[in-house]
């Protein structure tokens, strides 16, 4: 008897069902790939771009961007300035016109939106403004950072409370003096107040300029190009002999603007992502003249100035009553030195600093800190007016005739008698 289960020999025994599950699955899939595809869920459509409908031609008095040409601009104030709708990274369409006064511009028509941004993330789509000239003879720029004696600009605008945009500088500095190429220099803003939108960066502090705080931000160095923007803390619609030399040395100290790079360009203007319609530059002014800036560096304590008159000691510095003398002028270089007939001050630390020959190390280079200090770049101290509330006690060795009391170095802190104001 032959098992059951066994075909007999020579016999050919049933294949079991489930060995054709293979060729079923076989068959399934050359189905699936050749019935025709009107059986599936359509290909859904791809979503329209917006559609941006450029404004209409300019009317008389206007400068509008058009396709063919981002940036019109027209010469003012005897071609000392230009005014420029720039609309760089949008495609709506941008019109100002001239005022009255020979340095104003107004926005008359603004077809800047969301839907009219070529890049987003680029940035805003236009930037009117006024810039002043890089051409010989139509001002004093292009001048070196490094012979900067001052460069002060007054703005007063209309601003509107509508809209996303920003009231703002963008001054330039290129490393070439015959040059201004704005994809490759150096970029600083000053932003007077920032509607809708914030700067673009890292906070990195604040800067201390002519009373008015600032807050500081650093945008990733990726190129040839960088950006710094200083914010207001307190938002303004006009500045007045605004100090571009204070924001200038703060962002050559960051490493932001190239210490041998030249200030070729200042503008001022508004950012716009959205509207713009109504804002106006209301006057422009912009001086600038090179070499080194001298004067008095005033003390926060009321009436006092820096001093080379301490009796007893020729190389002592002092701080003594304000009263324009030749003792009380220094000169503060770009290289932080600070001089004064041929001497530069110097911190040895042994406590308090002197006057002796300028030799550029780095104990004879100062800066002035965010909220005011002198500051040693070497030693880290900052000059301490002995007047201070608070200050160690024990008299200054030496008074003057002028009432000099000599300063000292002390640690940096907020003291008052540690607050110095450097010459315009």
């Amino acid at each position: 008897m032959t098992n059951p289960a066994v075909p007999a020999t020579g016999r050919p025994g049933r294949r079991p069902w489930w060995a054709l599950a293979p060729t079923v699955v076989i068959v399934l899939v050359l189905c699936a790939l050749l019935l025709p595809r009107d059986h599936r869920e359509p290909a859904r459509p791809a979503k329209a771009a917006p559609v941006v409908t450029p404004l209409p031609a300019a009317t008389a008095g206007e400068i509008c961007s058009t396709a063919q040409n981002r940036y019109p601009s027209q010469a003012v104030d005897s071609g000392h300035y230009l005014i420029n709708p720039n609309e760089w990274n949008a495609t709506g369409g941008l019109c100002i016109s001239g005022t009255d006064d020979a340095t104003g511009f107004k926005v008359t028509r603004s077809g800047i939106g969301p839907a009219s941004l070529t890049d987003p993330d680029r940035g805003p789509g236009a930037y009117p403004h006024i810039s002043t000239q890089f051409q010989p003879g139509t001002g004093p720029l292009p001048i070196p950072v490094s012979n900067l004696r001052y460069a002060t600009s007054s703005w007063h605008t209309t601003q509107i409370d509508s809209g996303v945009y920003n009231a703002s500088y963008d001054i330039w500095y290129s490393n070439s003096r015959t040059s201004c190429s704005f994809t490759e220099s150096a970029e600083l803003m000053i932003w007077l107040r920032g509607n809708g939108k914030s700067p673009f960066g890292d906070e990195a502090g604040e800067l201390k300029a002519g009373g008015t705080s600032y807050r500081v931000y650093q945008a990733p160095k990726t190129s040839s190009h960088t950006l710094i923007t200083y914010e207001m803390a307190t938002s303004t619609s006009s500045v007045t002999d605004l100090d571009l030399r204070a924001f200038t040395r703060d962002a050559v100290q960051r490493g932001y603007v190239p210490a041998g790079s030249y200030l070729c360009a200042v503008q001022a203007g508004f950012e716009i992502w959205d509207g713009g319609a109504g804002l106006g530059s209301d006057s422009f002014s912009f001086q600038a003249a090179a070499g080194q800036p001298s004067g008095a560096i005033t003390s926060a304590l009321p009436g006092l100035c820096l001093d080379s008159r301490v009796s007893g000691d020729p190389a002592a510095v002092g701080a003594g009553t304000c009263d324009g003398s030749a003792a009380q002028t220094w000169t503060m270089a770009d290289d932080g030195s600070i001089g004064q007939s041929g001497r530069c001050v110097e911190d040895p630390a042994i406590g308090f600093p002197v006057l002796t020959a300028c030799t550029s190390r780095p104990d004879q280079r100062w800066r002035v800190t965010p909220t005011g200090q002198l500051a040693n770049q070497d030693t880290g101290r900052c000059v301490e007016n002995p007047a201070s509330p608070g200050a160690p006690s024990g008299t200054a060795p030496g008074a003057a005739t002028g009432g000099a009391l000599q300063v000292r170095m002390r640690p940096c802190d907020t003291r008052t008698g540690q607050e110095w104001h450097p010459p315009a």
